[in-house]
């Protein structure tokens, strides 16, 4: 582990890593329609979902919706805004088996030894922006019309999208005082500028992996995935 370290600190890869946007943190979120949620009537389009349908959860099992916010979006022309420039996350970057796109503040739930060692606990909530570059993670418009939806229900809850992407969901609250530190810990989440340093980490990691594995068909290890050095 300390030679990647030592290959993180003597690269340019967390300026070269710059994210073209500001950073913003993990909160209400939302998740634009057609992306598929675990729920107790199988894979349903997210827009699908009303309240009080069950959606499987990461701890909790079947757990009910109580409340959905649903908000319409229209893109202007000209420099995206960094608040309401959604994230794509192409297939199979976060064990989701269609590509799908998420606001820039939906939290995902992200394993990784490196949160250990940091954080003390190997899965951690990080904002979808702090990803990018990770697997291809990227900002992206889709289109003019962003139709975005935000389940709730009574605590924080972390649901499966599209088989395994975990997207966190924040219980209803006033969210324009939301605070991640006076939330009881039911998942650690991180502050942006935190979760972007781990999410560098991540990425020199597997750069530093896929250019030690043995040669095959597709190349080093997971180069699709690696951004190289």
């Amino acid at each position: 582990m300390l030679d990647w370290l030592l290959k993180r600190k003597l690269s340019p890869m967390a300026e070269a890593l710059a994210t073209e946007y500001p950073l913003v943190a993990a909160g209400q979120g939302g998740i634009l329609s057609g992306t598929h949620v675990a729920s107790h009537l199988g894979w349903r389009p997210i827009e699908a979902l009303a309240v009080g349908d069950m959606a499987l959860t990461f701890d909790h099992g079947m757990q009910p919706i109580v409340d959905i916010h649903r908000e319409t979006l229209l893109l202007t022309s000209g420099a995206p805004n960094p608040l309401t420039c959604p994230v794509y996350i192409p297939q199979d970057a976060l064990n989701n088996r269609a590509p799908l796109w998420v606001m820039p503040n939906q939290g995902i739930l992200i394993e990784s030894d490196l949160a250990c060692d940091g954080q003390g606990d190997p899965f951690v909530v990080v904002p979808a922006c702090a990803l990018e570059g990770y697997r291809g993670i990227r900002r992206a418009e889709p289109e003019t019309r962003l139709e975005i939806v935000v389940p709730r229900f009574a605590q924080d809850e972390v649901i499966y999208l599209e088989a395994g992407l975990l997207g966190f969901s924040v219980s209803p609250r006033d969210l324009l005082s939301f605070d991640t530190s006076a939330q009881p810990d039911l998942y650690r989440v991180l502050q942006p500028e935190t979760a972007r340093e781990l999410v560098i980490d991540m990425i020199t990691e597997e750069s530093v992996w896929a250019t030690t594995l043995p040669m095959g068909p597709g190349g080093h290890g997971a180069a699709e995935y690696a951004a190289m050095v």
